[in-house]
């Protein structure tokens, strides 16, 4: 009965997203549908043990055909290809969060949120997946699918080199340890730091706070919202005239319109890491009082309370970045409506594929001025109505 609500979760997860994304193609929703849920229930049947040799093995070779495959895909983008490295890849990374669904339920059984973003992964990545392969026999191009690809790649390098490299994450474990502590008892706690040690189960370093019942892992330096806004700022590709779309320009938004890509890059940084390092050290904080005090459980504290304003403080600081960098914004948007219909845009029978750059012809087209100026002149030139004589 365990794994009862893990099942649901994850089966509500894929359903969702193979019927956003392929409901108008049932022939290939039915395919990635079987495939993704039939791997998320054998991954729920097999249950491998956390730290088996074997399933790390397998998610670890997973996990570098998706970084180098996607990385592959992202810089050969506009080459036949590069979507087939790309579709390489996406499988790659959608077995490895399959791999991880097991895991992370017999670690954290009473924390099932995570369940939302993994079970559902191999779907989303399959979906990515049958539009490269269009993309694959037409040879044309997908902007946002390419900068999903590099963000993808590039994040996902850069977390799992700390991950997977002690001497890369222990400094990092450790200092985020020591300013957690140091502000923890600016409110009157008494604690202090230990000496870092590995957990052969888990595969992580952990680094306890001693005085509290808690110990600080990877997780809880803010790494991970930290590679993707790096991700996104590397991946992503400058538009002319990316503010095109907005009806009111705002001042900041003028003088971001006077930065360069390089610049626009910087300032986006800037305003994302350092705030997402700080505001994770109030986040530990706060799990540290709210456990250590009885106020309620770490479940409740780390599994719930933590991650909602984690997602809080990534929301408003994404509401900033898309202001700095619109690109990102259009992106997103334009995976989000993969599948669906071109987007018109006018009466006039002028679309926009999504991740398409620029308009289709004809969006503009001399019949839709025509049609603008006849209606024009008729308002200018009224039909005069003859007088009948007496």
């Amino acid at each position: 009965m365990e794994l009862v609500v893990p099942f649901l979760i994850g089966i509500a997860c894929i359903t969702a997203v193979c019927l956003h994304f392929l409901r108008r193609e049932p022939k290939v929703l039915a395919v990635v549908y079987l495939w993704s849920a039939g791997v998320f229930m054998a991954m729920l049947a097999a249950m491998p043990a956390p730290g088996e040799f074997s399933a790390m093995a397998l998610m670890d070779i997973c996990l570098v055909v998706g970084i180098v495959f996607l990385g592959g895909g992202w810089l050969l983008h506009r080459t036949r290809e590069g979507h087939l490295f790309s579709i390489i890849g996406w499988q790659g990374f959608g077995l490895y969060w399959a791999l991880e669904v097991p895991t992370y339920v017999m670690l954290h059984p009473d924390d099932p949120v995570n369940v939302i973003l993994y079970a559902p992964a191999l779907a989303l990545f399959s979906v990515f997946s049958v539009h490269e392969y269009k993309l694959y026999k037409t040879g044309g191009e997908v902007t946002a699918l390419k900068f999903m690809a590099g963000l993808t790649s590039v994040g996902t390098g850069v977390y799992f080199l700390f991950a997977k490299v002690p001497f890369f994450s222990t400094g990092l474990i450790w200092a985020t340890a020591a300013q957690t502590s140091w502000v923890y008892n600016l409110l009157g706690a008494n604690t202090t730091v230990g000496l870092p040690s590995f957990d052969s189960v888990t595969g992580e370093v952990v680094v306890p706070i001693l005085g509290s019942s808690i110990s600080i892992i990877l997780a809880c330096t803010g790494i991970e919202a930290m590679v993707i806004f790096l991700g996104a700022f590397v991946a992503f590709e400058p538009r002319q005239e990316p503010w095109k779309a907005y009806k009111k320009l705002s001042r900041t938004v003028k003088g971001y319109m006077k930065l360069g890509p390089g610049q626009r890059r910087a300032r986006a940084l800037l305003y994302t890491i350092p705030p997402i390092w700080v505001l994770n050290l109030v986040r530990n904080v706060v799990i540290l009082y709210l456990v250590d005090n009885n106020i309620t459980s770490f479940e409740v504290a780390h599994g719930y309370a933590g991650k909602a304003f984690s997602f809080l403080v990534l929301l408003a600081l994404a509401m900033i970045v898309f202001d700095l960098v619109p690109e990102i914004y259009d992106d997103l948007l334009d995976l989000y409506r993969l599948g669906k219909p071109p987007k018109k845009e006018g009466g006039d029978g002028g679309e926009r594929a999504p991740g398409a750059k620029g308009r289709v012809p004809g969006a503009d087209s001399d019949t839709g001025r025509a049609e603008k100026e006849g209606t024009d002149g008729e308002k200018k030139c009224p039909e005069k109505k003859r007088k009948r004589r007496r």
